[in-house]
């Protein structure tokens, strides 16, 4: 496969291919940016993170591939760059859902099946560290299992 000129991998971290299950709301402008600064991301437990998104419906998708800084979900509701997001991701083996905020840094319009389904890669914002060692030790056992 050529790469084309001028072509730069902007990618920072090593992408599985993982097919998980998970739900997303969309967090609206000012409660994002109030929800990244709130502490409860990066010192305490899932149980103690904020109700995030009430307002907003909650939305069903699944991960296409992950990696330490995001992933790609696909969705058969529409999409758009720079939306926030609170995603509950479910790991096999893992009985919580772990929450983390998220934005949407590109979307792809495919037909499967005669349904438009959405492809969107996220962006992690922010994650409690603990989710961080879950989601490493889940990609370290996806890429044995491939090889």
């Amino acid at each position: 496969m050529d790469k084309k000129s001028g072509w730069v991998e902007k990618r920072r971290f090593e992408r599985v291919l993982a097919t998980l299950k998970m739900e997303y709301s969309i967090v609206e402008g000012r409660e994002a940016q109030k929800l990244l600064s709130h502490e409860n991301y990066s010192q305490t437990t899932v149980d103690h993170l904020p109700k995030l998104s009430e307002k907003s419906s909650l939305y069903k998708a699944v991960t296409k591939d992950i990696s330490m800084g995001g992933l790609a979900l696909v969705s058969q509701n529409p999409l758009k760059v720079g939306t926030v997001l609170e995603v509950a991701l479910h790991l096999p083996n893992y009985k919580a859902s772990l929450k983390f905020l998220a934005e949407i840094r590109h979307v792809e319009t495919t037909m499967e099946m005669g349904k438009t389904l959405f492809q969107a890669g996220i962006q992690t914002l922010a994650i409690h560290k603990g989710d961080v060692d879950l989601i490493a030790e889940y990609l370290i056992d996806q890429k044995k299992a491939q090889g």
